[in-house]
């Protein structure tokens, strides 16, 4: 068992230096440097297969670095800096990640020979020459913004922008030109309320659409508010109120009954033979039912415009048609109890619930309108 073991432990080990020559062979080297570096940190006798294949796998991922940095910089074009400071990184974190394993010898003896180099200066270097790049990229992408109303420009100028923050904070004006860009980027919404309603609730529901929280329609991109200035807006939303009515109050009586003869009694008599026999004594009962059905509806329509501010052309037109119905039900009985039937018991309410009132109602239906509008808005591709 013990020798099955041994054998099985030693084809894992020669299938895994297997499996790193290859990836030797086939020039995937990043892959065979994070394998080897991985097997052989923590690791007391380090094989030296893996050695020579992290010795390898470094200098062939250096060497190609290097090369690809000078075809770069040979092109002076500043646009290649963003890749070279990329590559000046990925050189310097492959020295941070083998740097725990030096000075690297096999159990063997062999030792590793890695070409280690501080990469400080020329990644400074690096880092300026891509911030001024993307900040070239940003003022050229805001000046036509600016000049052109190009939205697309100003947000692909905050981008670039967003670019130089993450390598270098506060870099030049940076963060004014980034609220530049986005103010340029950004799309206006107004949003405006017509009342032609001719009600006593009015005044109340415009005032209640007025409120209509708009921070679940603002995104990253889009700006909503009320009655902004027509040369500071892109769009605007046009509300508009038309009617609002309420039926009159509705009540119906429905009365019926329901009878069963119920068991009151069980007697023994005596038959003509003199044998004792059970008597079922039987009686009728009734109960009177009443059912009071209640009814009142309301509803309030209108419209919601959306309106291109640059052309004054109507883009979409929507109705808004918002309901309350009403329905109040109670269901009692007078008499016994015990003649309802089970459908009938199962209806049994004795609370009848009040009309509601006009206020009632115009505040459901205003809450309900302001609802519309902020699911017509989120769906709208401004």
């Amino acid at each position: 068992m013990r020798r099955f073991v041994y054998i099985l432990v030693m084809l894992v080990c020669l299938s895994a230096c297997s499996s790193v020559s290859k990836m030797i062979e086939k020039g995937d080297y990043d892959r065979a440097f994070n394998y080897t570096v991985n097997k052989l940190v923590g690791e007391k006798k380090k094989k030296t297969e893996y050695v020579k294949a992290l010795e390898k796998a470094y200098d062939k991922l250096n060497t190609n670095s290097l090369n690809e940095i000078y075809r770069l910089n040979a092109n002076n074009r500043s646009e290649n800096w963003p890749r070279v400071l990329e590559l000046y990184k990925s050189m310097d974190n492959r020295q941070r990640k083998l740097d725990p394993l030096l000075p690297l010898t096999s159990v063997e003896g062999y030792v590793a020979y890695f070409d280690m180099k501080g990469y400080r200066n020329e990644i400074f270097e690096a880092e300026d020459k891509t911030c001024e790049y993307y900040y070239s990229n940003a003022l050229s992408l805001i000046d036509r913004s600016e000049k052109t109303g190009d939205k697309i420009a100003a947000k692909n100028a905050l981008a670039e922008l967003q670019k130089i923050d993450k390598i270098r904070k506060n870099y030049r004006d940076i963060q004014l030109l980034m609220d530049k860009a986005y103010a340029l980027g950004i799309t206006k919404v107004s949003i405006r309320i017509f009342n032609e309603l001719r009600d006593f609730h009015s005044d109340n529901i415009e005032r209640s659409l007025n409120d209509m929280s708009l921070a679940a329609l603002d995104k990253t991109w889009i700006d909503y508010g009320y009655n902004i200035q027509s040369n500071k807006t892109d769009y605007i939303v046009e509300v508009e109120l038309i009617d609002i009515f309420f039926t009159p109050e509705r009540e119906r009586m429905h009365t019926y009954s329901e009878s069963k003869e119920v068991l009151v009694s069980k007697d023994k008599v005596k038959d003509n033979d003199s044998t004792y026999v059970e008597k079922q004594v039987y009686e009728k009962v009734k109960a009177d039912i009443t059912e009071i059905f209640r009814e009142k509806q309301s509803e309030l329509r209108g419209n919601i415009r959306v309106v291109d501010a640059r052309t004054n052309k109507i883009l979409k037109t929507t109705p808004i048609n918002v309901f309350h119905d009403f329905k109040g039900y109670s269901c009692t009985y007078l008499g016994d109890k015990r003649a309802i039937t089970n459908e009938t018991n199962k209806k049994l309410d004795n609370f009848l619930e009040p009309f509601p009132t006009d206020f009632f109602m115009s505040d459901n239906l205003a809450a309900a309108f302001k609802d519309a509008v902020i699911r017509e808005l989120k769906q709208f591709k401004f």
